[in-house]
């Protein structure tokens, strides 16, 4: 089969291809309706029929429940981004997720920062630290390939379902023997996002990515449009989820408090998008839910709003 898709292929790269004799297409045609590769093309219905018999796939919920119901819970293959400013708490979220998920045996890279630094973090502050795999030394060069086999590790040893990545801006297959090396920075981080997602489809493996954004002012929540580098990093996710940490101006210094907002702005299995409120505990180093601080300022947010259309409905 593989000469003969060879064929088809030199067919149309031909200059020549409306010369071919109709008898030889054919011949090529009559022998691809034989064809019974795993590339084979099938009726919709044979697959809802096959899907019939297969397990239902599990639903790792968090425990979180705000997050549950927007998500439905976590799912193997799929690829999830957690972007937002630096020092909003991204690190610390994807650690939380972790903890949530622990019986799924997860594995965490730490690329910003090595294992080493966020234990000793924990420990300084009296949290407990959680159990997570991480390889005991990274190598020089950070591709998707060494990825894949720290994560097939991971399963094989000790059955992995859930892998941590932080963070995207690290990985780059540009090491010896690099492809894309000619190409720009946005195709580069694309690339990288769809091997990613080859890598949770192919393994059966949730795949949490930390991303950095671009978006300069904090004093507002970030949005897709603010994602660093790429269009790819949002488009290629099954979840797209943003932190940001409220915040003001004090005497021209940034100060954060311990309220923290979960934006899901790309849900691809239920579409529901939602933000949450989470509120930083400092005896115990995780997040909890606090949703009644977003509502309000959601709703201070709208009375904002309907008090400026109402004051231009009256501007004659």
């Amino acid at each position: 089969m593989i000469d003969l898709t060879k064929k088809i292929q030199d067919i149309q790269k031909s200059p020549d291809v409306d010369k071919y004799s109709e008898e030889g297409i054919e011949r090529l045609k009559e022998q691809l309706k034989n064809y019974e590769g795993e590339d084979k093309l099938v009726w919709w219905d044979e697959i809802q029929e096959r899907l019939k018999n297969q397990p239902v796939k599990p639903l790792h919920k968090t425990g979180i429940t705000l997050l549950d119901n927007v998500i439905g819970g976590f799912r193997e293959k799929q690829l999830v981004i957690i972007a937002g400013h630096s020092s909003h708490g991204k690190t610390l979220w994807g650690m939380n997720l972790v903890n949530c998920l622990k019986q799924l045996n997860p594995v965490m890279i730490p690329l910003e920062q090595s294992a080493e630094e966020l234990i000793e973090q924990r420990l300084g502050n009296g949290f407990d630290v959680p159990n997570i795999l991480s390889p005991d030394n990274l190598a020089t060069s950070v591709t998707t390939n060494w990825i894949e086999e720290r994560i097939v590790e991971g399963i094989a040893k000790y059955n992995t379902k859930l892998v941590l990545i932080d963070h995207l801006g690290y990985i780059d297959n540009l090491g010896e023997g690099g492809k894309n090396k000619r190409e720009n920075l946005a195709y580069r981080v694309g690339e990288v996002m769809r091997e990613l997602k080859g890598i949770a489809k192919r393994w059966d493996v949730i795949i949490l990515v930390l991303v950095h954004i671009s978006q300069t002012d904090e004093s507002n929540p970030p949005s897709t449009k603010d994602i660093k580098n790429s269009s790819d990093v949002i488009q290629e996710s099954d979840i797209g989820m943003f932190i940001w940490r409220k915040n003001s101006l004090q005497k021209k210094i940034r100060v954060y408090d311990d309220r923290t907002l979960i934006s899901v702005q790309k849900n691809r299995r239920t579409g529901k998008n939602q933000t949450i409120g989470l509120s930083f505990d400092q005896t115990t180093g995780w997040f909890k839910e606090d949703n009644g601080w977003v509502e309000a300022m959601e709703k201070s947010a709208q009375m904002a709003v309907e008090a400026e259309d109402e004051q231009e409905g009256w501007d004659f």
